[in-house]
């Protein structure tokens, strides 16, 4: 029972520095490998608008542990021109959680992310940054993003 008990404590110890040593502020820079299914519908006046669900998995492009070695999950939607607009998930090897809602064009590939909430050690996360993609549409692709951020 001791041993538990000592077990328990170096674990809430170490979870609680684990948190103190993240920057309350900066920029996390990462990329992430996606596989990606699209679907679309014709519309009228040979317009066309579609959906996309992508999965994939992120990883520091800096050396950080922030959003190193997570999945990541974005669905979105689209128009004829490109535009596109969704929801995304980030995670890291500790299973803790970015979200941001994003906005861009698919037929140059670029766009931003802006942070919408987080969870463990991004719980009060905000801030936005941009996004490049590279790959064949609808079936996969890999992008660049960046997020200058703040913790409160």
């Amino acid at each position: 029972m001791k041993a538990l008990l000592i077990a328990i404590t170096s674990l809430v110890f170490i979870s609680g520095t684990a948190l103190a040593d993240i920057p309350k502020s900066g920029v996390i820079e990462f990329h992430t490998g996606w596989g990606c299914d699209y679907y679309t519908t014709a519309g009228s006046n040979e317009a066309m608008v579609g959906g996309v669900n992508c999965q994939g998995f992120t990883f520091s492009s800096d050396g950080s542990a922030m959003l190193h070695e997570g999945v990541a999950g974005c669905y979105g939607a689209f128009d004829v021109n490109g535009d596109i607009a969704g929801k995304c998930s980030w995670s890291d090897a500790d299973g803790d959680n970015v979200y941001t809602n994003f906005d861009g064009n698919a037929g140059v590939n670029q766009g931003n992310n802006y942070i919408t909430g987080g969870t463990g050690k991004y719980a009060g996360i905000t801030g936005q940054g941009p996004w490049t993609c590279k790959g064949t549409a609808g079936i996969e692709s890999m992008c660049n993003q960046s997020l200058t951020y703040e913790i409160r």
